[in-house]
């Protein structure tokens, strides 16, 4: 299938309509204005409507607008070796048995902490490689797996995602199919009938949501979720840690019981990635550790994430908790599930209250 736009893509704001809704002063605008040069912005109609317009730890904000501390020094732009693990363009093998397909390089918001920033929204369309990418697939038994990532695979038309599930159906060896997506979280709407009806003809699919604050849990988004559930798939979520959006334990104890409440179990909690360009958003390990211990003390066994760290370097996952941190030790050295050995920083800005209130409400 040959590459081509996708023609109901969301409206997205113009940096100048966000200007006036947000009210920004002319250095905030030029702010935003100078690090979009670098990294790619966009946003939906339905996701700039969460955000608190006078609150500028407002979490949505945070996670969607663009902002000066993206352009400061540190973090790498492929950190989890993602380039040198790819036999196609448009496939990553990191592990036995299965790989990530890049299916997109689109979303519907340029999330201001991905570790992909190097590569969404930027020139390049994966769609190109996707024949190369079948082809190494089908003629690697091993591949048992696959998971279909981006980009956003759902913002792909629903007659390219029906193509792309039809050809994984037909390589025989390949029994477990996952598809990561931020849509249902930040545009609902975008959800089309095609893409319901593709993933439930060549289920059964895993589809894993992205989301990290009980705000973007909207009426929209419960909709949206109880569409893919009558499509049959099983639905889990993965969330990132971040400083000053959710690195508060009473924040993700709402996050997750909220999501079991809906039929999604909490999958990953994911340590930030040293990614350049989100460095601001790294959180200590050992609040994530404090986060998870409140967790298993407060919540519903169900609501238990794994917490995990994408080892620096393409080392592989690691679960946070296995690690051993020895007094205020920065930097320090894991053993990835590859058998490498990397180093993660532990030098993230202190956690501090924003003030959301959500853990009075708990009162």
């Amino acid at each position: 299938m040959e590459g081509r736009a996708n023609t109901t893509l969301p409206v997205i704001h113009t940096l100048e309509n966000v200007v006036r809704y947000l009210d920004l002063t002319p250095s905030e605008y030029k702010e935003i204005l100078d690090v979009s040069r670098y990294y790619p912005f966009a946003i939906t109609r339905h996701y700039l409507s969460l955000i608190e317009k006078d609150n500028p730890l407002c979490p949505i904000r945070r996670q969607a607008i663009p902002s000066k501390e993206e352009l400061r020094d540190g973090g790498m732009p492929d950190p989890l070796n993602e380039l040198h693990d790819s036999p196609t363009p448009a496939f990553i093998k990191k592990y036995p048995g299965r790989g990530v397909f890049l299916a997109s390089s689109t979303c519907a918001v340029y999330c201001r902490f991905c570790n992909r920033k190097r590569f969404v929204g930027k020139k390049g369309d994966p769609r190109i490689y996707w024949e190369e990418t079948f082809s190494y697939i089908k003629g690697n038994r091993e591949v048992q797996e696959v998971i279909i990532s981006g980009g956003d695979p759902l913002m792909l038309l629903p007659e390219e995602l029906e193509y792309l599930l039809s050809r994984l159906r037909d390589i025989r060896h390949v029994r477990i199919l996952r598809l990561s997506t931020r849509v249902p979280v930040v545009y609902p709407e975008g959800m089309q009938r095609g893409h319901l009806k593709a993933i439930k003809r060549y289920g059964p699919l895993w589809i894993i949501i992205h989301i990290n604050h009980p705000r973007e849990i909207t009426n929209e988004c419960i909709a949206a979720i109880q569409k893919m559930r009558k499509a049959e798939t099983m639905l889990v979520s993965q969330t990132v840690l971040l400083r000053q959006v959710n690195d508060c334990p009473h924040i993700m104890f709402r996050l997750y019981e909220s999501l079991i409440a809906q039929g999604v179990k909490p999958y990953y909690l994911f340590q930030l990635d040293e990614v350049k360009g989100a460095m601001h958003f790294k959180v200590r390990l050992e609040r994530g550790m404090e986060i998870m211990r409140f967790l298993r003390k407060r919540a519903s066994g169900l609501a238990i994430p794994q917490y995990v760290m994408d080892v620096t370097g393409g080392c592989g996952k690691v679960p946070v908790e296995s690690i051993t941190i020895q007094g205020k030790q920065k930097k320090i050295y894991v053993q990835g599930i590859t058998g490498k050995t990397g180093i993660y920083h532990n030098d993230g800005k202190k956690s501090q209250c924003i003030h959301c209130g959500i853990c009075s409400e708990e009162q």
